[in-house]
């Protein structure tokens, strides 16, 4: 049974690791596959954790992104209104476009059976997570943003 353990990877590892699949994907083909190796060559016991813990962290850490994600959108446009004053009714129109399409870029955008393995551990689908998690993040800061964002009235 293959090593189903993810190889640690911290947040500028993996912002190289998306950089390098959008703009050199041969690079992270390379670099996927000395992973697989070190992978399958690993003799350490493979523990699995119990679903209910991966759901668990899961649920808590998706509430975390979200309130990061409105607390930025929300603080953002705060400042905007602070420091630019209101926003007319299309700059606002457009914010809620822009994020709108983030949000739909996300959806349409992720893979999931296509690219899948086994373990479900290997660069290409943490990238497609990383990527989605951090479309849906933006386009809801947008959002966000252009809620908080006072409006000047006409």
């Amino acid at each position: 049974m293959a090593n189903t353990r993810p190889t640690p990877v911290k947040f500028f590892g993996a912002v190289r690791l998306c950089i390098l699949l959008l703009f050199a994907p041969k690079k992270l083909i390379e670099e996927q596959n000395q992973d697989a190796k070190n992978l399958n060559n690993s003799t350490a016991p493979v523990e699995r954790e119990h679903s209910a813990y991966i759901v668990r962290r899961a649920f808590l850490y998706s509430l975390l992104l979200v309130t990061v994600s409105g607390a930025i959108g929300y603080s953002v446009g705060l400042a905007l209104g602070l420091w630019l004053c209101c926003a007319t009714t299309k700059l606002i129109s457009w914010l809620q476009i822009v994020g709108a399409c983030l949000l739909l870029w996300g959806t349409l955008f992720v893979r999931g059976w296509e690219i899948e393995t086994y373990c479900g551990v290997t660069f290409t689908e943490r990238i497609n997570q990383w990527l989605y998690r951090a479309l849906y993040c933006v386009g809801t800061a947008v959002l966000v943003c252009s809620l908080a964002w006072p409006q000047c009235i006409s």
